[in-house]
């Protein structure tokens, strides 16, 4: 009975294979364990409420979950050539399209493989609900002033679809944003792209209960907009995605803010409502239309070259 006890014990300390915590990570490949779709599935989990992350493996769309890890088909000049057609600088989203990636500092250098999706969790202390012009381009948290100093992340994407890169930060530089890099150290410098999302907050109390305690802070920032992004922020996610990943040749491994610090105490909850179907749809709607226009502009050379 008593070895009974002790080994049920040790199976409630230990990570179980349904990662009831953080998912397991090497310190000496400087990575987590499994297969980039294996990693995908346990960093994509989903996070409730409170930074409530699910027990079980994410269900991630098909086509989604074809491309993590594998070669990118996208080529850069076709990137390049359709951000021209929609009027959006390559530098604006994490950098120049042949610029590479951030590196770890370690030998042998171990490059950028995670695309950490974040939200802002901007907090209004109110019952009231979310405002309706929370994402016209003069809301505060829209403004590049709120974010141009930032040391929480390399690029910050608002909800009327601009983005901001904090202190010409670029994904060239490498940081750290999480509790895991902190904990870890500065072998984990450079192996991390983040990308903080603008998303408000309000908290959830009682009708009769004081919205802030003795410090006057607000109690919590539990409820978040719904959906957590604008189609805007989603679209320009994608392309930020499909940029990481063209300039480091193969599609990045997607991963939430919560799920890589849910084994630290006081752990994060963000992103929040964040619509993984969503974003998946609008990368695969990115690809296709970087292919026609750049199939349209093959063909136009030809014409004019004959």
């Amino acid at each position: 009975m008593r070895f009974a006890c002790i080994f049920t014990i040790l199976l409630s300390i230990l990570p179980s294979a349904a990662w009831s915590k953080g998912c397991t990570w090497d310190n000496t490949t400087v990575r987590y364990q499994g297969s980039a779709l294996e990693q995908a599935k346990c960093l994509l989990r989903a996070v409730g409420k409170g930074g409530n992350v699910a027990d079980t493996e994410a269900q991630l769309p098909a086509h989604l979950a074809a491309r993590i890890g594998q070669p990118v088909s996208v080529g850069r000049s076709a990137l390049r050539r359709y951000l021209a057609t929609q009027g959006i600088q390559e530098t604006s989203l994490g950098g120049g399209l042949d610029d590479p990636l951030s590196t770890t500092g370690s030998e042998p250098a171990h490059p950028a493989l995670y695309f950490v999706i974040h939200d802002t969790s901007n907090i209004l202390c109110t019952r009231e609900d979310f405002p309706g012009d929370s994402d016209a381009p003069d809301a505060s948290w829209n403004m590049a002033a709120t974010w141009e100093s930032s040391k929480q992340a390399h690029l910050f994407l608002t909800r009327d679809g601009a983005a901001y890169s904090p202190q010409g930060r670029t994904f060239s530089v490498p940081w750290r944003a999480t509790k895991h890099e902190m904990t870890l150290g500065e072998s984990t410098r450079g192996r991390f792209l983040h990308i903080e999302n603008v998303q408000l907050r309000r908290p959830e109390v009682e009708a009769d209960a004081p919205l802030t305690n003795a410090e006057g802070r607000c109690v919590n920032d539990r409820i978040a907009q719904r959906p957590g992004f604008t189609s805007k922020q989603m679209h320009l996610l994608a392309l930020t995605y499909i940029a990481a990943s063209a300039r480091a040749g193969h599609w990045l491994i997607p991963a939430y803010h919560a799920v890589i610090d849910s084994s630290f105490p006081g752990g994060h909850d963000d992103p929040q409502n964040f619509d993984l179907v969503a974003w998946s749809q609008n990368i695969d709607a990115a690809v296709s239309e970087i292919e026609r226009v750049s199939n349209i502009a093959g063909s136009q050379e030809e014409h004019f070259g004959r």
